[in-house]
């Protein structure tokens, strides 16, 4: 039978890829110490400490659990919090697109298992006490461990611990056992002969050598003579993987992509296949490109050459036939921007090709061919960026773009669809359909994870208001409601209600599944900065890219032309995987929108003088004579809250007076500014403080801007964005 696969073999290939890539790199590591409860105190307190090796964020950076086992319903009670693990961590790396790892520490008695007469098979059994205790069956357990998606480490230190090894399978599975003693054979007790002792030694050792630790090579070292071991540890791979497990720091942003990596870089691999591509070569050809990938290349991916080149070349082609629908309605000036734009790339991209085209090169001048090769790329590339973002600007500013040219091909493929149905949305009168009942169904409340933002009004509003008030709070519903890329670090509102007895709107927000397991608990920026203590503080490579995806976030808000105008750190919120666990910092959400005119009071009440509140908006914001809202508030805004990320510190913290004196908006300004410009640079550097600086000062501001403040955006993406990349990269 012909073997060969559909003509979308690219897809193929990358979904291969990707299982291969994901198995080298780990989303999320958890490691499970396991002791008997009233067993032998020494176990638990060796397994401790093993832990406290892998949950060191300077080493391992992993989540650490202990269990201990009951001495009734042992082995419902292990298999329960098993399964519950791996369930939570294949979860969160299904959303990060990465492997998962769970480790498992068990320090105790063994049993031999040996007796024939009761029909015993010298199967991995554990034991409570070395004589007349508790049992458990852990070869039951490890049978269910077979189907699991995540890799699984067994650390087994206990006499008789090889006889797990027992348990092995033709499953594409990746399970390695390493275990203290063989079968039939003992090994010390706890101690500074015993065999945790030995593996912390040797883990610590190994990492400080090497920054990672492959286990087929910590169980050489264990091995060796000089780990002063009585039993000969024993290694063996249960499932049909091969590829040993390998631990390495867990990395905070494990795969970041090109629009949130600062130090991003791609390059294509040409590969000629010479015969006929099926699923059988397919497979082998990504294993080759997968297996053993170094820890620097986050993804692997396989397209076609220069395809956004292509499709870009394309359009223009079609803009030049008059066959767009994408540009009509645009002035004649912004598409001679377009197409002169790409006419200057292309000149850069061919007087870059052109410095290749010289004398023969031999292989003695390879890195001057990679260096040539890079240039080109990354100039490729950069171009590819600039012109999608031109594009972009002048499509979102003419206020003429019909649907054909929304829902275009081309739209799709260049990536400015969603951005152009939004600003749709933005510029219509509000037609939101998702205003629920007053009893939402049962069964839709348990499929989907939900929090409720309140939006009061005050009991003293005329009723005759109420149905613009309603307009409004629908269109921010619908707005927030339709599809938009993550950069916009929105949560999906699911349905508004209007409660005129408790004089406020509630707004229904779906919460991301992946952390469903954390019933929903979130946490807002304010209160981290309040409440976190050491290791649960955000780390600060974790903070500057928080800071720089809600200056992203903002970026793209004002490109569709919404201003959030109530950005604080008590409207920026985390979830947390579990209830109690860790923060998941990778990703902020902004909350709090508000939904009144920019020229009026916000719609949530405040004291006029509440300096919690107050110290968030600009001082043209404050007062009988203020001005209505702009971008360059919002931005001001955000350069609060990224000098309370900066300093670690609220920003009433920052500027409160001894006695609690009442102080102006020009007085809170410039504490602020003092604050940015004589403190941060020392906590965040020069360029982290010279983006807050800029949004402080309204550095970003232009003498003359069109009504769209385009200009005022691409001041803010160099003075703000730009600043915020520089100081990772410094970092």
């Amino acid at each position: 039978m012909d073997n060969k696969i559909a003509p979308d073999w690219e897809s193929h290939i990358n979904k291969q890829l990707e299982l291969s890539t994901r198995s080298r790199a780990y989303a999320c590591v958890k490691v499970l110490i396991l002791y008997w409860v009233g067993g032998d105190p020494g176990f638990e307190v060796e397994g401790r400490e093993l832990g406290q090796l892998f949950a060191d964020k300077e080493t391992f950076n992993f989540a650490v659990e202990e269990f201990a086992i009951p001495r009734s319903n042992s082995c419902l009670e292990l298999k329960q919090s098993i399964i519950r693990s791996i369930l939570d961590l294949s979860s969160y790396a299904d959303e990060k697109r990465g492997a998962s790892l769970l480790i498992i520490h068990y320090g105790g008695h063994g049993d031999q298992n040996d007796d024939k007469h009761k029909g015993e098979e010298q199967r991995s059994v554990w034991a409570a006490e070395q004589a007349d205790g508790p049992t458990l069956d852990w070869f039951r357990i490890q049978e269910d461990l077979m189907t699991a998606e995540s890799h699984i480490l067994l650390l087994f230190d206990c006499c008789f611990a090889a006889q797990a090894g027992r348990e092995r399978h033709h499953r594409p599975s990746r399970i390695d056992l390493l275990a203290a003693a063989a079968m039939g054979m003992k090994t010390p007790m706890p101690g500074g002969n015993s065999f945790t002792k030995a593996l912390i030694r040797e883990i610590s050792t190994g990492f400080e050598k090497q920054q990672h630790v492959i286990v087929s090579e910590l169980h050489r070292r264990l091995v060796a003579r000089e780990s002063k071991l009585w039993a000969i540890p024993f290694y063996v791979k249960l499932g049909q993987e091969q590829t040993p497990i390998r631990l390495e720091r867990l990395s905070e942003n494990l795969f970041p992509k090109p629009a949130d990596g600062t130090n991003s870089f791609s390059f294509q691999l040409k590969i000629d296949a010479g015969t006929q591509l099926n699923e059988s070569n397919l497979n082998q050809i990504a294993r080759w490109l997968g297996d053993n990938t170094p820890s620097a290349i986050a993804k692997l991916h396989v397209e076609k050459i220069l395809e956004t080149t292509t499709c870009i070349q394309q359009f223009v082609e079609n803009i030049r036939d008059g066959d767009q629908p994408l540009v009509v309605g645009l002035p004649n000036a912004a598409i001679e921007d377009i197409l002169g734009t790409w006419e200057n790339a292309v000149a850069i991209i061919n007087q870059t090709l052109a410095q290749q085209r010289g004398p023969d090169l031999t292989y003695k001048d390879v890195p001057i061919i990679k260096d040539l090769a890079e240039k080109l790329l990354s100039q490729l590339e950069e171009e590819n960026s600039g012109f999608v973002d031109l594009l972009e600007q002048k499509l979102l500013s003419s206020s003429t773009i019909s649907d054909q040219a929304i829902e275009s091909v081309a739209a799709s493929k260049l990536g400015v669809a969603d951005q152009l149905r939004l600003r749709k949305v933005v510029r219509s009168p509000p037609t939101s359909n998702i205003e629920a009942p007053e009893a939402p169904r049962e069964d839709f409340k348990a499929e989907l994870m939900e929090m409720q933002e309140y939006k009061s009004y005050g009991p003293y509003m005329d009723p005759a208001d109420i149905p613009a008030l309603e307009k409004r709070v629908s269109h921010l519903a619908e707005l927030l409601s339709a599809p938009k890329s993550p950069e916009f670090l929105s949560l999906k509102c699911l349905r508004w209600l209007h409660e005129p007895l408790e004089n406020r709107y509630i707004l229904d927000f779906e919460i991301p599944r992946i952390y469903d397991k954390g019933e929903g608990k979130y946490q807002t920026l304010m209160s981290i900065i309040q409440g976190s203590r050491g290791t649960e503080r955000p780390s600060l490579d974790e903070r500057f890219r928080m800071a720089l995806l809600l200056a992203r976030a903002v970026r793209k808000w004002h490109s569709v032309g919404w201003l959030h105008q109530g950005i604080s750190s008590s409207n920026i919120i985390f979830f947390n995987f579990h209830p109690g666990g860790k923060v998941d910092y990778s990703r902020p959400f902004l909350a709090g929108f508000e939904f009144a005119r920019p020229d009026s009071d916000p719609s949530i009440g405040h004291a006029a003088d509440d300096l919690t509140f107050n110290v968030y908006r600009h001082p043209l914001r404050q007062g009988d004579a203020r001005k209505g809202h702009r971008r360059i508030h919002d931005i001001y805004s955000l350069g609060v809250v990224a000098l309370e990320i900066g300093l670690w510190q609220r920003a009433f913290d920052i500027v409160s007076s001894r006695g609690n004196q009442p102080l102006s908006a020009q007085i809170v300004q410039q504490k602020l500014q003092v604050a940015s410009n004589e403190r941060l640079p020392h906590y965040a550097g020069s360029s982290y403080s010279a983006a807050v600086d800029a949004c402080l000062t309204s550095k970003c501001m232009v003498d003359l801007d069109d009504e769209n403040e385009s200009q005022l955006g691409r001041s803010f993406e160099k003075a703000v964005i730009n600043q915020l990349v520089k100081g990772i990269d410094v970092k």
